[in-house]
């Protein structure tokens, strides 16, 4: 088989050779070869094919030959987005058993699964690239990704983003393996992820493939909302599990229920994960935001060094940015208002989208919609105080114009040969995009074309990709300004800090990483420095400031116009030092040798 599909991608090198894509691109190249199957959202479950993957500084058609191959499963992925031309795909790389291996693509740290992102709608080609950049500048995890050429059967899809699939690992959600014996004690406390989303995540093809609704896929929350459980799955969790995470969110929900205003909150939600999360669905503007493609997570309790910390309801990672960062054709909030206010963005009532979502709400359209307790939070004074605080922590430095401008710069210069490539293939710059567009090139070994009925969704923002670039730069800048005013805060000339202090935040150093995930026990409990998680972050307890460092170095608090209020050296471990008096009731930042230190 190994060898015969081998003759398959020479001779469909070849075939490439002679075409009008035969040229060197500045981008990787993969190749897919489906073995003459059909490819659309109407295939439930991975295909078997294969994968060329050509990784070098430049890359060239004619050498797909060359590539590191790989046997694959391969089906069209996502809802909304299945039913564009051109679609995303879920890619799980196998061995020659048919069985998952984990593979670093692009010097990503090692996975099975990976997520193939089909830029259609969102013709900038950065939207979802950004929302992941920004929120790991806050010092949290987010998919990385990478953009590339596809090619299926010989055919030139256009340019795709390789993202890192939301799920459990060392390097990406950083919760403890939840095993099938946990099922009593702190063992049973965490190591769940979960998404607050329509059915048919976890089961079915693309498009409204559903099949066995919310029961098929997690549970239903008191307030009705839907639990998909994405680790472990439904099929793998235990009931003890599942009964202890469902009582968990049925508690939290109960906190603001029957007259009662939620006192006791923080003893269940993570609260900096909280406002993060917020911060960031706000700034990016995102339609979607808190009734789909929610995730969240939660980790064990744990006891170290003879404290005792629980586990609570972590937001994020975050998820699916295509109609966000004001796309012309979003379909809720469009305009600046708070998307976690807004009652026109979720179809909730049935029609508030002009049918969309269909029978997507398992429960019933009422399973679309904010978790309450998230938006009785954000009416807290309390919250809201922290929710201000730390946007002006974030604005003054790593979410600051002149940084985010600095990052579009570089991805402007690095995709522009990529986007002339791209749109040649799919010419709808200056269109409104969407379901049932044709393709112009329509998928091999398929009847027709897949595509048919549907409805625009991305907007015609700009006659060119650098027009629809630039329209980007402006909404976010236009939509951060308007944050400002809302929440009290000026920003600075220049930034006071640039990225986050975690050096391997964006790109882990995993090939030093000797230690596997397994052999951790409590995995997300800050031992093992080479982790994602934040190694180095501190707490405020009065008027000290707690330091955990892996690094140790020049520590110093910089208030938000770049004065230096203090600063010392400390060494790694923890570290607890006397807020200065001129720091004190005062907005700062906290800095190790330079870079922003996460709460």
């Amino acid at each position: 088989m190994f060898s015969q599909s081998k003759k398959m991608f020479l001779s469909l090198a070849f075939c490439l050779a002679s075409s009008a894509f035969a040229q060197t691109y500045d981008l990787p190249i993969i190749f897919v070869d489906t073995k003459q199957q059909c490819l659309d959202k109407n295939v439930t479950e991975k295909i078997p094919a294969t994968m060329k993957v050509l990784d070098g500084a430049t890359n060239n058609v004619a050498d797909s030959a060359k590539g590191t191959f790989y046997n694959i499963g391969i089906k069209v992925r996502g809802q909304s987005s299945a039913l564009f031309p051109k679609p995303g795909y879920s890619v799980e790389v196998r061995d020659e058993k048919g069985e998952g291996m984990d593979v670093s693509m692009f010097g990503l740290p090692p996975a099975d699964d990976w997520v193939f992102h089909g830029p259609y709608v969102d013709k900038s080609m950065l939207r979802n690239a950004l929302a992941y950049w920004l929120f790991r500048q806050a010092g949290r995890y987010a998919p990385r990704t990478k953009h590339f050429d596809l090619y299926i059967n010989g055919v030139y899809r256009g340019v795709y983003v390789m993202v890192e699939k939301i799920k459990r690992g060392k390097y990406r959600v950083n919760v403890s393996k939840l095993k099938e014996d946990d099922i009593a004690g702190d063992s049973l406390t965490g190591g769940y992820i979960w998404a607050f989303d329509k059915v048919g995540t976890n089961t079915g093809g693309g498009g409204s493939n559903n099949q066995g609704g919310i029961e098929a896929e997690g549970f239903n929350t008191s307030d009705g909302l839907n639990v998909i459980l994405h680790y472990p799955k439904k099929a793998n969790i235990q009931r003890e599990q599942e009964e202890y995470l469902k009582k968990y969110l049925n508690d939290l929900e109960a906190l603001f229920k029957n007259g009662k205003n939620g006192d006791g909150y923080d003893k269940y939600v993570d609260l900096g994960s909280a406002v993060d999360y917020v911060l960031h669905q706000e700034v990016t503007n995102n339609g979607d935001s808190y009734w789909c493609s929610f995730f969240l997570h939660k980790p064990k309790n744990k006891t170290k060094d003879g404290v005792y910390t629980e586990g609570k309801v972590t937001l994020g990672p975050p998820w699916d940015f295509n109609l966000a960062m004001s796309n012309g054709g979003m379909m809720y909030g469009g305009g600046n208002s708070w998307q976690i206010e807004s009652s026109s963005k979720a179809p909730q009532q049935g029609g508030g989208g002009g049918g969309w979502g269909g029978g997507w709400g398992g429960g019933g359209m009422s399973s679309l919609k904010a978790p309450n307790w998230l938006v009785q939070m954000w009416k807290r004074s309390d919250y809201q105080s922290e929710l201000k605080k730390r946007w002006a922590e974030l604005r003054s430095g790593v979410w600051h114009t002149k940084v985010m401008d600095a990052y579009l710069d570089s991805m402007k210069t690095y995709l522009k040969n990529a986007a002339d490539r791209n749109f040649k293939r799919w010419p709808n710059l200056g269109k409104n995009s969407g379901q049932g567009d044709k393709d112009p090139e329509p998928m091999k070994y398929c009847s027709g074309n897949s595509s048919s009925g549907g409805f625009g969704m991305g907007g015609n923002n700009a006659d060119t990709w650098e027009g629809e670039v630039e329209h980007l730069r402006t909404k976010m800048k236009e939509r951060m300004q308007w944050m400002d005013q809302k929440l009290g805060f000026t920003e600075p000339s220049n930034p006071v800090v640039t990225g986050p202090v975690d050096p391997e935040l964006h790109w882990p150093n995993w090939q030093k990483d000797t230690i596997p995930d397994d052999t951790i026990p409590w995995f997300g409990s800050q031992d093992d420095f080479t982790r994602l998680s934040p190694a180095n972050y501190f707490a405020v307890n009065g008027d000290n400031i707690e330091i955990q460092t892996s690094l140790g170095g020049t520590f110093a608090l910089i208030d938000l116009n770049g004065v230096v209020l203090y600063k010392t050296r400390i060494k790694k471990g923890l570290s607890i030092l006397k807020i200065p008096a001129n720091a004190r009731n005062k907005a700062w930042i906290a800095t190790l040798n330079g870079k922003m230190m996460n709460r």
